[in-house]
């Protein structure tokens, strides 16, 4: 059997080795400014570009595409972050609520894309140039209304050359803090995909160390029962093993 003082280094030694080797998003000089970000010099469909940026924002204002111009701006703000940062008339906003949020692309060709969409724990509703292409739970202007849903996604959609529209409805009334925490991440869908399958990789592979770190401790526990230290460091590693399964 392994022994612990060799076990912990190999496992480290491994998590570095395969979190090295996952694609990466592509770090640009230029983030969306005033809710429009050009990526006409970029090679869209072989990069992976975080849409990170000032964003057009409408608070409790669910719009859809074809009605986002009739709508009250209530300025441009960071995206990703929790909206309960944003101030409107000198006022933090609260957690629980609804918003609108949209942002303006510019491509070079038209051209197959996909958007890698990240963990929310709320409900939203995402479009592309008029067209639905994602959602999750059920949106509503209440907490009675609305059905919270964690789905992280990866969907696909035709770009066109010039502007390319993303409007994004969410709604939150069960977690403290709203909006999205993530970056939304723009490639081609072979990229993505791969980003995707590296990470759900590292985290087996993280699943199965802990595990068999969970599994040795316990045993050692069984046979030396007057040291509890193992029990308990057995029990943790198999509760964050479980919880690397709920988190991807």
């Amino acid at each position: 059997m392994i022994k612990a003082r060799l076990l912990l280094p190999t496992i480290i030694l491994m998590l570095f080795l395969l979190g090295g080797c996952s694609a990466q998003p592509t770090e640009i000089g230029k983030k969306a400014e005033n809710g429009l970000l050009d990526l006409t010099q970029y090679d869209l469909k072989n990069q992976i570009i975080p849409l990170d940026g000032d964003w057009a924002f409408y608070w409790n204002q669910l719009l859809e595409p074809n009605s986002i111009e009739k709508g009250a701006l209530d300025g441009y703000f960071a995206f990703p972050s929790s909206w309960n940062k944003y101030e409107i008339d000198d006022k933090n906003i609260p957690g629980a609520g609804y918003a609108t949020y949209q942002l303006t692309f510019t491509a070079s060709e038209n051209e197959i894309l996909a958007l890698k969409i990240p963990k929310v724990r709320t409900a939203y509703r995402l479009f592309v140039n008029g067209n639905l292409i994602a959602t999750a739970g059920t949106l509503g202007i209440s907490q009675n209304a609305m059905v919270p849903q964690y789905l992280p996604q990866i969907v696909s959609f035709a770009a066109l050359p010039g502007d390319n529209e993303i409007v994004l409805q969410m709604s939150n009334f069960y977690m403290s803090s709203g909006g999205l925490l993530n970056s939304i991440l723009l490639g081609g869908e072979a990229p993505l995909l791969a980003l995707r399958y590296n990470g759900l990789a590292y985290n087996l592979f993280l699943f199965g160390a802990l595990m068999m770190m969970g599994v040795y401790h316990l045993a050692l526990f069984f046979f030396r029962k007057k040291d509890r230290a193992p029990l308990y460091f057995g029990l943790f590693c198999l509760l964050v093993a479980i919880r690397t399964l709920m988190i991807w």
